[in-house]
């Protein structure tokens, strides 16, 4: 999913691995992992994985000993990136994320990127289907003030002020919240092209996604390769069968040399792979969009069931 969704940066909460045995995720993608797990229980735990084109040379890293954030900090080019993810206790979150909003404070350099599960609604009439929060009105001030201290905005928010969303679902109580968060500095909202909420599809939380552009970002220099797997529809092998025969038909002439022939052909033949995978993942694209669209209409028929159902 993150692959698809051409994640640079994933942040994952609850992950729940035990210190001493997070797993070696040698993902082609995703080569760089860090950890933050609780000494103590496998019931927390929070993951930052940086895909392979995004080469941040990470310098220094810090995690909580409950597992409950993970700071980490490096260049890409000549800037300094600091990135955080937080999972916030079920209680007295204001107390928590304002001690660690102050901890990611003193740690970070450069431009800082924030996110993770904040388990409270910084605006409830706004970002919970009952207009309510757990949370006192004091504390849900004394967090939006500490955020505003750092200068740091919800990004999603900021680019959709108007619009109500959640980003999870409580089936006890029947009850949406939005309470994933994505905070950049204030500044750097000119370099945000979209923030979304997608669906419902791997658990009661949906994921938050924000886009975007560094200068920075070096341009990732790819080869290609074969996919096998084309070779193993009879149909596309036909294909290429006859234009293999094409080609050394109209080519194999006395004024070519055979050197030349051959290095040509390969050409030829990975432009029509190309073109068949191109086909290929484009239709698989198309049913995989249909279907994560019609989820997402259920999703927001069910949401107004239940704004009613609370109204």
């Amino acid at each position: 999913m993150m692959r698809k969704q051409q994640v640079s940066v994933a942040m994952l909460q609850e992950t729940h691995y035990r210190e001493g045995h997070t797993p070696r995720l040698n993902h082609l993608c995703y080569n760089q992992w860090f950890h933050g797990v609780s000494s103590s229980s496998a019931s927390k735990g929070v993951s930052i994985a940086l895909h392979k084109n995004f080469p941040l040379h990470v310098l220094s890293s810090q995690t909580d000993p409950d597992g409950r954030f993970i700071f980490i900090k490096g260049n890409l080019g000549s800037q300094m990136f600091t990135f955080g993810n937080i999972y916030a206790p079920n209680t007295s979150q204001s107390v928590w994320l304002i001690k660690t909003l102050n901890i990611q404070r003193d740690f970070a350099e450069g431009l800082v990127i924030l996110g993770g599960d904040c388990n409270l609604t910084l605006y409830p009439l706004l970002d919970s289907s009952t207009g309510s929060s757990s949370s006192s009105n004091v504390a849900l001030s004394r967090v939006r003030g500490s955020l505003k201290a750092l200068g740091l905005v919800d990004s999603w928010r900021a680019l959709n002020p108007q619009l109500k969303d959640y980003s999870f679902f409580s089936a006890a109580h029947r009850s949406y919240q939005r309470l994933d968060y994505i905070f950049v500095p204030v500044q750097t909202l000119s370099s945000c092209l979209r923030a979304s909420i997608g669906s419902f599809l791997l658990s009661d939380h949906a994921p938050v996604y924000l886009e975007l552009t560094l200068r920075q970002l070096p341009k990732p220099m790819t080869n290609w390769r074969l996919n096998e797997s084309l070779l193993d529809l009879p149909e596309h092998v036909s294909k290429i069968e006859g234009i293999l025969q094409k080609y050394f038909n109209l080519n194999s002439t006395p004024g070519i040399s055979p050197g030349i022939l051959w290095e040509a052909h390969k050409s030829v033949v990975r432009g029509h792979f190309i073109g068949i995978g191109s086909y290929i993942k484009k239709q698989r694209e198309m049913k995989i969009t249909s279907l994560t669209s019609q989820i997402r209409k259920l999703e927001n028929i069910f949401i107004k069931k239940i704004c009613r159902t609370a109204s």
